[in-house]
């Protein structure tokens, strides 16, 4: 099992806890705060990358779309893990 499918498994505990609309970024900082161990598993896979963050948080992000009890709004720009700014996926629980 990779690292990516471990936390994935994390999912819907974060997507509970989580305001009915939330975006990618804060849930990404509410897993990644969470899951520190398993969270620093999946960077450590992208290391090699030239933006090790942002693909990771993309893959990471990609994967809410697994989740049947959330739906996409529209993306909104947010603020991300290192204070800029960034377009982030808007979703809603069902």
């Amino acid at each position: 099992m990779t690292p990516l499918d471990e936390i994935q498994q994390c999912y819907l505990e974060i997507i509970d806890v989580m305001p009915k609309r939330f975006n990618s970024h804060e849930f990404i900082l509410e897993l990644a705060h969470r899951y520190q161990g398993l969270y620093i598993k999946v960077l450590a896979q992208y290391v090699d990358s030239p933006s090790p963050f942002m693909s990771a948080h993309g893959q990471l992000a990609k994967r809410l779309n697994n989740f049947d009890q959330i739906k996409q709004l529209a993306y909104e720009s947010s603020t991300n893990i290192f204070g800029g700014t960034s377009d982030a996926m808007v979703w809603t629980k069902k």
